[in-house]
């Protein structure tokens, strides 16, 4: 069976992305096509564990997911919190506990009274149970397209498909570890308290690499890393567990302790050591590659570096069926397959390769690409480890000892951070490729591994100039789309609309959306993503959008223009459109100085208009320069391929029925409901008037203003108005284009089990 594994195994492979992937039509064709493969081998040893691996694999996966699709919540309501389950930032406090009688996992919230509360739960080594009466709650999945879906992410890696929010009145008591695995989790956390006390690079890079834990406090450090596509480096795949093993050899050695001796004691503390660090993909990926090795030499077995790897990752899927479902789980085991066939190449040729290879995958999950990461690879990977873990032990050595060591050692972790951040942010070296299609990153990776191999110099020139015809087909395909689109994003309690003009272009994006900030107290603060990088800028970056022409803001509240700083400083922006009087506005004042030197200011008031590439936009409202108040909001209508849009920020009633006596020939298609649908807008005279074959509603879920209200859904039935919230359906897309028929085109759903009544 020697190098014979990876057919069965990939088999298993493509059998659990057919039972729990995504693409379960891909998976089933190339599933039969592997198939195929097999039986023209002829070989029975190799057919024989196909069939058996697949008979476990149908068990295992179907099992898994009639699991998941048969989950209900916990019956009882006691639970045991895990020390290091547990992520305090600023005063919130987040935590995963395990039900005590079915063993089902739910991730909790809590929010401190105060600092010293605060001070407890983040020092805290011990168990904790919780008990009370909990409301249990779905975990809320991505209600954007592209958006990171945190409720999958939770499902597939940790089991947990409900949430809970624990109030003061609830039981929460400190017991003492009551088992090994009690023990083990007290012990982590002990370890990574201790590891907290360096400073605060050092301490991320310690729990990072020696504990596997990653908190909100290197933020900074891992996006750093991502910009510049290194982010591997933190764990390179478990390189950092080969150097720790390492060490533990050479002291043995030192301490003549017979090789025989110390390969028993490795292949029975290995496993504490996966569970110690929190499970991660590349460590168990890692740890399992070497009691492999371990097992074939305790046993005199001869057996190929590709054999392990297949045999790892079969038992590794068995075990975690999710396992390839990530990023993280793909590139691991990606880059370890290529590493057996790099064996021998000079650093820069195995950086090259790895890049070129993780490259589809990159493109496919961040959507872009920085031209220096093949030369930054080639440069980091051979010291990065060993200088941070050189780094991290002379801090931990030199903490109790030499605090000036310690304050050294931190410096020269910033300062090599503060160079890959220069790297980082250099203009014009950041490609926004978007998100490549699945096919299309098929064939890429499955060139470049065969290219990787090849040695025929024709071979390898039609190979390359397959790769790049697919990259060049796939970046053409997403950069002049000929299909627009106005999207409606799900951002919450808030507006952003994005208008994407047929072949990708021209684009327009009125309002942020954004968050009402309250007053805190420098101990309750946390850091945040805001709501415009997670969906709208997340978005356009996987439609290979990084340039705005414009961005409309229609008056001042939070909820609308809030993100705009944030925007301004990820995106290029040409223009920001706002009505008159605005610019005066302190608030907005704050939001815009910043930027004024890069960006063009154009306020705008009625019967004026503004163009987006050809694209004409008419402004209705306000007829004067205002405060930025709801009255004053920015009123814009235009008409996209003989569909007329009217778009009326917070606009009220008394403003609405304005427009209509100013505009009495006035049409509309589909309207954006006014004020989050708040029974101070919409009115009835309004809609009876304009007749629009849909309306769309952008509100957020459970909002404590009841929007949209139920008069305005009254009003909206009424009339016979079909209409979608996002707090139900999601992020809302209508399509348009030469090649659509704008007449027949319908309002697309991001959740697609939620219809209205009239829809």
């Amino acid at each position: 069976m020697r190098n014979n594994w990876v057919y069965p195994v990939i088999c298993l492979a493509l059998l659990n992305a057919v039972l729990l992937g995504q693409y379960r039509l891909i998976s089933s064709c190339l599933l039969l096509l592997w198939l195929v493969r097999i039986s023209v081998l002829r070989q029975p040893m190799i057919i024989g564990m196909t069939i058996g691996l697949l008979i476990c694999g149908i068990v295992r996966f179907g099992g898994q997911l009639q699991s998941d699709l048969t989950r209900r919540p916990p019956d009882q309501q006691v639970f045991k919190i895990q020390p290091d389950d547990i992520q305090v930032a600023g005063d919130q406090v987040r935590f995963l506990a395990t039900s005590q009688i079915d063993h089902q996992v739910v991730s909790g919230f809590y929010r401190c009274q105060n600092r010293q509360e605060q001070r407890r739960w983040r020092t805290n080594w011990q168990p904790i149970i919780l008990t009370g009466d909990f409301d249990f709650e779905p975990v809320q999945r991505a209600t954007n397209r592209n958006e990171f879906d945190y409720a999958r992410f939770l499902a597939q890696q940790k089991d947990c498909h409900y949430q809970i929010q624990v109030s003061p009145e609830q039981n929460l008591q400190l017991i003492e570890p009551q088992n090994w695995r009690d023990r083990l989790h007290s012990v982590r956390q002990k370890c990574a308290l201790r590891l907290a006390q360096l400073p605060p690079t050092l301490s991320f890079h310690a729990q990072a690499l020696l504990l596997g834990i990653r908190d909100q406090q290197g933020t900074q450090y891992q996006e750093t890393l991502g910009r510049l596509g290194v982010i591997h480096l933190l764990s390179l795949s478990g390189l950092h567990v080969f150097y720790l093993l390492s060490l533990v050899r050479a002291g043995a050695t030192y301490c003549r302790i017979p090789r025989e001796i110390m390969n028993r004691l490795l292949l029975v503390s290995l496993p504490f050591y996966a569970v110690f660090t929190g499970n991660g993909t590349s460590v168990s990926r890692a740890i399992g590659l070497m009691m492999v090795q371990l097992l074939c030499e305790e046993c005199h077995w001869r057996q190929s570096r590709l054999d392990s790897w297949s045999q790892v990752l079969g038992l590794n899927l068995l075990w975690q069926p999710y396992l390839l479902q990530s990023m993280g789980g793909q590139l691991s085991y990606l880059m370890a397959f290529a590493l057996i066939y790099l064996q021998g190449q000079s650093n820069f040729k195995v950086c090259y390769w790895l890049n070129l290879i993780s490259l589809p995958l990159g493109l496919r999950y961040t959507y872009r690409w920085h031209l220096l990461t093949i030369l930054v690879n080639g440069a980091m990977v051979p010291i990065y480890l060993p200088v941070v873990l050189s780094l991290v032990g002379l801090a931990l050595i030199g903490q109790f000892a030499c605090p000036p060591l310690v304050a050294g050692c931190d410096w020269v972790l910033r300062s090599l951070y503060q160079l890959l951040d220069w790297l980082a942010t250099l203009p014009y070296l950041t490609v926004t490729f978007g998100k490549i299609p699945l096919l299309p990153l098929l064939g890429v990776l499955v060139l470049t591994l065969l290219l990787m191999v090849t040695v025929a110099p024709a071979v390898r020139r039609r190979l390359r100039r397959g790769i790049i015809l697919l990259y060049g087909l796939s970046f053409l395909g997403i950069h002049f789309n000929p299909i627009g689109r106005v999207i409606v994003f799900d951002i919450g309690q808030g507006d952003s609309i994005l208008i994407q003009q047929p072949f990708n272009r021209h684009h327009l994006l009125i309002d942020t959306g954004g968050r009402l900030k309250l007053p805190q107290e420098k101990w309750q603060k946390r850091y945040q993503v805001s709501r415009v990088e997670k969906m709208t800028i997340n978005y356009l970056y996987s439609q290979g959008i990084d340039h705005l022409d414009a961005v409309a803001v229609t008056h001042q509240d939070a909820d609308h223009i809030g993100d705009l700083g944030q925007l301004l400083q990820k995106i290029k922006v040409d223009r920001v459109i706002c009505a008159a009087g605005l610019p005066e506005n302190q608030q907005f004042q704050r939001q815009i100085k910043p930027y004024l030197n890069q960006i063009q200011l154009t306020p705008t008031l009625a019967d004026q208009s503004f163009k987006i590439g050809r694209q004409v936009y008419s402004v209705l409202a306000p007829v004067t320069a205002g405060n930025g108040t709801n009255a004053d909001s920015l009123v814009i209508t235009t008409n996209l391929q003989g569909t007329q849009w009217l778009f009326t920020g917070d606009l009220e009633q008394a403003g609405e029925l304005d427009l209509l006596r100013r505009y009495p020939q006035l049409t509309v298609d589909y309207l954006k409901v006014g004020h989050h649908g708040s029974q101070t807008a919409t009115a009835p005279a309004f809609v009876q008037r304009l007749k629009p074959k849909g309306a769309l509603i952008s509100a957020g879920r459970h909002n404590r203003y009841q929007h949209p209200h139920e008069v305005t859904l009254k009003t909206l039935k009424q009339a016979r108005v079909p209409y979608w919230v996002t707090a139900q359906s999601g992020m809302l897309e209508w399509c348009y284009g030469p090649l659509l028929d704008s007449d027949n085109s319908q309002i697309k759903t991001t959740i697609k089990d939620w219809v209205n009544d009239d829809n």
